[in-house]
């Protein structure tokens, strides 16, 4: 299938599309604009967003074509070897997830705004970009005379792009890999320093893994104007949405800009390529449910962090007040008393990315971040510090991404207790399947470490912590505080 992309009105940030549909069957279509992208498990509803929508034959003639669901449409092309699709598409949202287009910058997530022939998503794609020469393009797939080529849907649905005259682009080696920063919006922050921070924790994030399985990746940084957070994952790329572009002077909002690049980057591995089978493959037309939200999303958010401070860029006071942001977060949110983890993960398709009812339902982010770290620590304890989840994401991306399949509660279950030695049954029951037992749960931790995590209740207002070592230790505690912060410290003994 091969597009057409040209800026339609950069004021009004239209995005204009043209494609030719090849077809050798002769026979009616049916054309599917995706219903909801990877990485953001809602419903996405970007049909809205298509105006101006034209089918005619090659010689401009009208094809009948009528809407058969909220974003795809039944095509009438019998005895026709070819037909033109045109439309117009708003691009307007500057987040790592939607479209932005302007006089200066055409970025396309293609999941957003691409169609693709239902029973045909496996055929390549073009995408032809009416640019000037003196533009730049940005993205995870080849692209040759300002054209960008997929080898199917799926990877085009996965690949977002940057056009635009203004990029600054760095790349340094990593191994046998590149990886590639892309700023759009300003210069960024001191190259040379992010090179050497993103160097040491993508090189503690392979060692889980044992390799890094990209040539190229990418980092696609929009910065913005105000204050803004967002990032989305994609095969060997991620865009990050970051502002205001004039923070990078300070330290709190530089290491927040890596604990998001960091999260993105896990993700290559974590739901990428090690994925839940219930989303391989993903199914663009409807909700790919799901309880292992703790999975994909919590031990992301756990291990974003964790490598800044394992790979020595964060020191641990900065890495404990991440951590005590997070405990706040789940301490001030009721909903760990009403519903479970496995739930929220699920309902994350009915209202996981707004407030929705208070005290309804916890997040997959922060209590599965807290349910990592009690799954880490006590496989810490079960083995003297043997080992820990490093091990276990080691053997679950063997065992599904490595043998061509998805993971299952079931499989992730029964590597925890493999490596652990140790039932998890409790675990799951109380902290995935069940709600209202965190404290029980974390207050061991927080002793197993040697931590003072200090909880106070500002009466009635949010709930405030802090997280440091506790002054007097044990020798087990530091033994186990000592192994959480470098994992091969105690190996062979």
């Amino acid at each position: 299938m091969r597009y057409s992309i040209s800026i339609a009105e950069p004021k009004e940030h239209f995005v204009g599309m043209f494609a030719e549909i090849g077809n050798p069957s002769k026979e009616a279509f049916q054309l599917q604009l995706p219903s909801w992208r990877p990485g953001r498990y809602e419903l996405g509803n970007f049909a809205k967003n298509i105006r101006k929508l034209s089918i005619t034959n090659e010689l401009g003639v009208p094809v009948y074509y009528g809407k058969i669901s909220k974003d795809c449409w039944q095509v009438d092309a019998e005895g026709l070897s070819k037909v033109i699709l045109q439309y117009e598409y708003y691009a307007n949202q500057p987040d790592a997830g939607a479209s932005f287009v302007d006089a200066e910058l055409i970025y396309l997530n293609p999941v957003n705004c691409f169609m693709y022939v239902v029973g045909r998503m496996f055929e390549g794609f073009e995408l032809q970009l009416n640019i000037p020469d003196t533009w730049q393009i940005a993205c995870q797939l080849p692209s040759s005379n300002k054209c960008i080529f997929a080898k199917d849907f799926d990877e085009l649905a996965d690949s977002p792009f940057f056009a635009s005259p203004n990029m600054v682009h760095h790349q340094f080696a990593l191994g046998e890999s590149n990886i590639h920063f892309w700023f759009q919006g300003g210069a960024g922050p001191d190259l040379v320093k992010l090179e050497e921070d993103t160097r040491k924790y993508a090189l503690v994030q392979t060692e889980i893994f044992g390799e890094l399985p990209v040539k190229n990746y990418h980092f696609l940084y929009l910065l913005l104007a105000d204050k803004f957070r967002h990032g989305v994952e994609h095969k060997d790329s991620t865009v990050i949405a970051m502002g205001p572009s004039t923070g990078f002077a300070e330290k709190t909002f530089y290491n927040d800009f890596l604990a998001i690049s960091s999260h993105e980057l896990f993700h290559l591995w974590n739901v990428k390529r090690m994925r839940p089978q219930e989303m391989l493959p993903y199914d663009f037309t409807q909700e790919n449910y799901s309880r292992l939200g703790y999975i994909y999303e919590g031990i992301t958010t756990y291990y974003g962090d964790l490598m800044l401070w394992r790979c020595g860029v964060w020191s641990f006071e900065e890495y404990a007040s991440s951590l005590a942001g997070d405990i706040e977060r789940h301490l001030n949110n009721s909903g760990r008393f009403n519903y479970s983890l496995a739930e929220s993960s699920f309902d994350t398709w009915l209202d996981g990315y707004v407030p929705g009812v208070k005290g309804r339902k916890v997040s997959i982010y922060m209590e599965g971040l807290l349910a990592a770290l009690v799954a880490d620590v006590e496989i810490m304890v079960a083995t003297d510090c043997k080992a820990n989840l490093n091990t276990v994401l080691t053997k679950l991306y063997q065992e599904s991404f490595k043998k061509g399949r998805g993971y299952s509660q079931e499989m992730y279950q029964a590597i925890l207790e493999e490596i652990s030695g140790i039932s998890f049954k409790s675990y799951f029951s109380d902290l995935i399947d069940g709600c209202g037992r965190w404290e029980f749960y974390l207050e061991k931790i927080y002793d197993k470490l040697g931590l003072e995590v200090l909880i106070v209740d500002n009466e009635g207002s949010a709930i405030t912590c802090s997280v440091k070592r506790c002054e007097n230790t044990t020798e087990m505690q530091d033994k186990i505080f000592e192994y959480w912060f470098n994992c091969t410290y105690f190996e062979g003994t």
